[in-house]
Formats: structure tokens, C-alpha cells, sequence
């Protein structure tokens, strides 16, 4: 992933956002200086930028790490996703209750039917929700919208939750190593972690933290640019990240 100065991204830019023009107008507009962040595939025009997610026929589960309007709680359905996904995708978000709860999109109205608002909750970054596509064509998604963390951002994190599980992500667009680059530490020996591997279509084995030592059981995991990973916490505690675009 990288923020990089736009110069010839401009044009890039500008043709990735058209299709959420209305939604993200206010914060194009407002967009100002150039700046710029190493990591990859990811450009910022000021705090507005992009990336893309690649999604696969079944599960992806993702996250979307850009946000609508600078608060974290005002995302949806049309503005992460758009009109752009194949007829009948679903979008999954797991609730308190340890169950999974869908909307899927009806491509002739260009809208999402289901439990609309439900689902919204695991669009706000911090979080994710899993994507089924049906069989066809795969798209690439691309997620616009602001960085969040010009001043450090904070997610809070539950247990008891349901059965115990969650599903977190990073704040902002940042790929690497979970605690060493993005900065989770969990709050409680022996919490786990776990990935989904969408090529296979199951689960990778799970890491737990060790307090002792500051480690995870075989090592820690690394995130991707967009993707979500359950966590199971014994205590609830608060991920906090300083990411400042300069």
C-alpha cells in the first residue's frame, strides 16, 4: 500500500471517485494540499484517497477503512459499495448476538434490500463485514472516501460478545504486522486472533497474544489493506493508532 503525492495520480483519481461524485462531492471539494505516506496501492489527495479491495466469488471478508464524512459512524451500503457489485451479492455483518444478518444487492433498482441498517455497522471503519459474491464475474472493488487519524484514532473492542468473537480492522489504511505496524495490543493472555483465507474459502489457524512476552503464537498476524479479521477478547480494551498524514 502507498500514499503517495498524487502528480500524475491526479487524473487516476478523479476517474476512481466519479462513480461516488455525489456521496464524496463536499470532500473532494474541501481536499487541499498534496501529501504523502508510505505504504502501497493506496493514493490521498489530503485526507481523501483510495484503495482497492480484489474480491473473489464466495466470501471476502473485508473492511472498509475510508470514511464517508470524517465522523466513522456515517457509512452505508451505497456509499462504501456503490452500484458496481454483481446482481444478488451479499453483504454479512455478525452481530452481538453471534449470528450473521445480510442485505444483498438488487442490481436493476441499483439498491440493497434486507437488513440494511444492521449491516451498516460493520461499514464503519474498525470494523468488517464479510462480501458473497455469486458465480460470474469477479470485480475489483474500490473503496474512496477520508483518512480518518490525523490526530491518532481509537477502537474500542467488547467481549462477551455473542459467542465471544468480533470482527475488527484497522482504522486506517495500513498493511503489516497487526501489533508492530498497526499498533493492537490486546488487552487480556491468551485473546485470539483469526483470518479468513478467501482463496481457499476457510479459516487460517488462529494466533493468540501472550502477555508475558508481547508476542503471538505463531507470530503475528499480518493484515492487508482492506481486510477484517475476528477477535475473540477475555476484557474489553481500546486499539489506538497515531496516524498522521504529513
Amino acid at each position: 500500500m502507498k500514499f503517495e503525492k498524487v502528480g500524475a495520480h491526479t487524473e487516476q483519481l478523479k476517474q476512481k471517485m466519479r462513480t461516488k461524485t455525489i456521496i464524496l462531492g463536499a470532500a473532494i471539494i474541501a481536499a487541499g494540499a498534496l501529501s504523502s505516506m508510505a505504504q502501497s496501492n493506496v493514493f490521498s489527495l489530503n485526507t481523501v484517497g483510495y484503495y482497492n479491495v480484489q474480491l473473489t466469488n464466495g466470501f471476502t471478508l473485508m473492511a472498509n477503512q475510508l470514511d464517508l464524512d470524517g465522523t466513522g459512524t456515517n457509512n452505508t451500503l451505497p456509499s462504501v459499495f456503490g452500484t458496481n457489485l454483481p446482481n444478488l451479492t451479499k453483504v454479512l455483518a455478525f452481530t452481538p448476538a453471534g449470528t450473521f444478518v445480510s442485505s444483498t444487492y438488487i442490481a436493476a433498482s441499483h439498491s440493497f434490500t434486507g437488513a440494511t441498517n444492521t449491516v451498516k455497522a460493520g461499514l464503519q471503519p474498525g470494523y468488517g463485514v464479510f462480501v458473497q459474491l455469486p458465480a460470474g464475474p469477479v470485480p475489483t472493488l474500490t473503496i474512496v472516501g477520508n483518512v480518518l487519524g490525523t490526530n491518532g484514532v481509537t477502537n474500542t473492542f467488547a467481549t462477551g460478545y455473542g459467542t465471544g468473537l468480533t470482527i475488527l480492522s484497522s482504522k486506517v489504511p495500513v498493511a503489516g504486522g497487526v501489533s508492530t505496524n498497526l499498533g493492537f495490543v490486546p488487552a487480556a493472555n491468551l485473546d485470539t486472533a483469526q483470518q479468513f483465507n478467501s482463496a481457499s474459502q476457510s479459516y487460517f489457524a488462529k494466533h493468540s497474544w501472550l502477555s508475558a512476552s508481547s508476542s503471538w503464537t505463531g507470530g503475528q498476524p499480518s493484515l492487508r489493506v482492506g481486510e477484517a479479521f475476528f477477535f475473540s477478547a477475555h476484557v474489553a480494551g481500546n486499539w489506538t493508532q497515531n496516524f498522521i498524514i504529513q
